[in-house]
């Protein structure tokens, strides 16, 4: 049976998990069992389906592309999601195979290369749109940045949990706040988009600083990323924290009083973030502390009876507001400029009065080069790090009049950024960081391939 929703966000993810090996971290609220990846329990769903597959990557693949084929999802439009650990720790070359195997299975063929698999997604039937990688701070400096991109990443999870040095101290979490800035920077510098993991109700947090601390996220330019995954601290089995519980070391907030938190973490999100989860998917028999019950519902409500809002991109898109009954009027270009880890970001989107959002553009503007152009781009560079169009998923073979997909929302989009960027900026190329599917799109408008990226003489455009 179709799950409407799974496609609803205008592409089809495919979840990807890698097998289990040790990960450089040793933090004490951490899941850890044998034969499952780090973080992970035996029985979460993306471990069942990983494990029937013996987690071999281009059989997951073909699977999942099976089953949301036979429920009667689209699958032209694929984003790649890789879980399980900490994958950049892993050994290169398993990594390099894992992608390319990933690759492999949407092509229905088997490449010689990463390289010839990517250029072959580019036409195929199952485009990778979007890949996805999870890593921690400590783990994406520029080694692994360059390899990302060699891979067709697109974005990035980071693994930040909370914003407080002692905090990561106590909890063996690793690495320092200052590793976050750095991480978050550099993969801005270099077109991804960011997500952060965040976990309101650590050891030696509060409500009031988890509060605080999520207000940091963005009145902080070091940070401001662009999605949020909320996960509550759970006591799960088998962790140092259970015994932490256990001896009276360590106490997780309330139901109630973590409801009402993660309410007001929703409330002051920027319209510029994505909320994509507010709870781990950890099955309730491994949790012996701390929420166990999906949030989503539960906060929309509490929230409705406090008067209060939330902002976020999941919650304004035009899919789910219309599946919602919610009265949809005519899209117009909004713009929001802020600064962020060195540059200015310029975030356009197509929303309505009631700021109903149809489809929106990242662009940063930036005085600092991408060494892996070369020098050819001088002065201010213009980065497209996303540009994504919501509602239900059209395929590229099909048309729909009631959806916001296909209607020329995107091309207006870039036309704008393009306008914005020369006029504003004086920038004399415009470069995107496109998934392997994509790139198609963009050299309808003129883009050619540049190493990892799409790049546009704007300069030549303006003269045209």
């Amino acid at each position: 049976m179709r799950k409407f929703t799974r496609t609803i966000s205008g592409v089809t993810p495919v979840a990807v998990m890698t097998e289990p090996m040790k990960c450089p971290g040793q933090c004490i609220y951490c899941p850890t069992y044998s034969a499952t990846p780090q973080s992970y329990t035996p029985e979460s769903p993306a471990v069942l389906r990983a494990r029937k597959c013996d987690y071999d990557a281009k059989k997951q693949v073909e699977l999942r592309l099976k089953i949301l084929s036979e429920m009667g999802h689209p699958t032209d439009k694929v984003e790649l999601i890789v879980m399980g650990g900490t994958f950049l720790a892993y050994p290169q070359d398993y990594q390099y195979q894992f992608i390319k195997d990933c690759f492999d299975a949407l092509n229905g063929e088997e490449s010689t290369t990463l390289e010839e698999a990517k250029r072959l997604n580019e036409t195929t039937n199952h485009r990778c749109t979007g890949l996805c990688i999870e890593t921690r701070p400590d783990w994406c400096g520029q080694e692994e940045i360059d390899r990302m991109l060699e891979f067709g990443t697109t974005r990035v999870e980071l693994g930040v949990q909370t914003l407080d040095d002692e905090i990561y101290r106590l909890v063996r979490r690793g690495h320092k706040v200052e590793d976050v800035v750095k991480a978050t920077t550099l993969l801005k510098e270099h077109g991804f988009k960011v997500h952060y993991h965040w976990m309101p109700g650590l050891p030696g947090s509060s409500p009031k600083e988890d509060l605080e601390l999520s207000a940091r996220l963005f009145s902080d330019d070091s940070f401001k990323p662009d999605g949020l995954k909320l996960y509550p601290t759970m006591v799960v089995e088998g962790t140092e924290l259970e015994k932490w519980y256990q001896d009276g070391c360590y106490q997780p907030y309330d139901d109630d009083t973590m409801i009402n938190l993660i309410c007001q973490i929703k409330s002051i999100v920027p319209k510029y973030v994505r909320i994509s989860r507010v709870l781990r998917d950890i099955p309730a028999k491994f949790i012996v502390g701390g929420l166990k019950d999906s949030l989503r519902d539960v906060t929309k409500q509490r929230m409705k009876q406090q008067a209060i809002e939330c902002k976020c991109i999941r919650c304004r898109e035009y899919g789910h507001r219309a599946r919602d009954g919610w009265e949809i009027g005519e899209p117009r270009i909004v713009r929001m400029d802020y600064e962020a880890s060195g540059g200015k970001e310029i975030f356009l989107s197509f929303e309505d009065e009631n700021e109903t959002l149809f489809g929106l553009l990242r662009m940063r503007i930036q005085s600092k080069p991408i060494a892996r152009l070369g020098s050819e781009i001088r002065g201010n560079l213009a980065l497209i790090r996303e540009l994504h169009i919501y509602g239900p998923e059209v395929s590229l073979k099909h048309r729909n009049p009631t959806a916001a997909q296909h209607k020329g929302l995107g091309k207006a989009l870039l036309r704008e950024a393009e306008r914005i960027a020369g006029e504003e900026f004086q920038a004399q190329g415009m470069v995107v960081l496109s998934g392997t599917g994509a790139k198609e799109y963009y050299r309808e408008f003129g883009y050619s391939s540049q190493g990892d990226y799409m790049v546009k003489n704007l300069s030549q455009s303006a003269q045209a």
